[in-house]
């Protein structure tokens, strides 16, 4: 069996904390627009653990969070359609929401006119995406910020989740296209040691394989594996990578290790590695659809993946 380039998706893990960004960086730079794709390095991350669905986790860096529904089906949506039933109940012939909102990467349509529908789509990073043309959310203001927080989560900015990553920092220069050029200094060199744990019980479980939590992923290429930054440009796509703006994982600190020797289906790919029958899941029950899932719950590359808050 080959690999092939497809979709995305969000992961459920829990990992140990190791460094990234948190500080009070100088003011944003000036955007001069992208440099492409180039070599870029490689992190190398915590093993994630196989938890169950049931067993979502949420936390915040403030204590107000948002949380992630759990098997039960809970879910964030609230809406009733005329019957009294939610119109977002996770059935294979109803949208799949994004905390009660539905978008294009979950309306049951193939809005970009590529044959892919909705999380079959290689530029669907979840349910909380409404571009389903580029790696880009397409979202109004959604990840535009210098410091990053958890990239998966569908929402943007510091306060929910603990994360916290300033692309000014990376010398790949990931923030280039969104005013947040690299800057290096001080800022960055007395960072805290250690990302928050909360960051990481709340976002990885919604990380593909292959992704760190702040939206820098690894795609496999005929020349070897590149890092983008998905909200790098607007022409940023799978067929497009020269559109896109590399970037310096920090799976290490938050993130979702792609480990092909466990038949996963990593980000950017369709069919687990040859050699393995079926694609195996580092968390949550294996699907073909949305209807192999729990309600609320949504499957993406293979696994079912806990609803994000939205």
């Amino acid at each position: 069996m080959t690999r092939q380039n497809f979709g995305l998706l969000g992961l459920f893990g829990l990992a140990s904390t190791l460094a990234c960004a948190r500080d009070d960086a100088p003011a944003e730079a000036a955007d001069t627009g992208s440099s492409g794709i180039s070599g870029s390095p490689t992190g190398t991350g915590p093993t994630v653990g196989d938890t169950s669905p049931s067993s979502s986790a949420s936390a915040d860096g403030t204590g107000s969070g948002s949380s992630a529904a759990d098997a039960s089906g809970s879910g964030s949506s609230g809406a009733t359609d005329s019957t009294g039933e939610d119109p977002t109940m996770n059935e294979p012939i109803n949208p799949i929401d994004c905390g009660g909102a539905v978008y294009a990467c979950g309306d049951g349509e193939d809005n970009d006119g590529d044959g892919h529908v909705d999380l079959a789509d290689p530029e669907c990073t979840g349910p909380c995406d409404d571009d389903e043309a580029t790696f880009q959310t397409g979202l109004p203001g959604d990840n535009m910020d210098c410091k990053q927080d958890c990239f998966f989560d569908g929402n943007s900015g510091q306060g929910d989740d603990g994360c916290i990553w300033d692309l000014r920092c990376d010398p790949e220069n990931p923030g280039a296209n969104i005013n947040c050029e690299y800057t290096g200094g001080n800022n960055c060199n007395n960072q805290p040691a250690n990302q928050d744990p909360e960051c990481v019980m709340f976002c990885e479980q919604f990380v593909p394989p292959g992704c760190d939590c702040f939206g820098c992923c690894e795609v496999q290429t005929d020349e070897g594996a590149v890092h983008i930054f998905l909200n790098s440009g607007p022409d940023c796509a799978l067929d497009n990578l020269d559109a896109c703006q590399t970037c310096t994982s920090q799976i290490g600190d938050c993130g979702v290790p792609c480990v092909p020797d466990t038949c996963q289906v990593c980000f950017g790919e369709s069919e687990p590695p040859e050699g393995c029958d079926d694609n195996e899941c580092v968390i949550g029950d294996p699907c073909d659809d949305v209807s192999d899932c729990a309600q609320d719950y949504y499957c993406l590359l293979g696994c079912c993946y806990p609803p994000p808050a939205g």
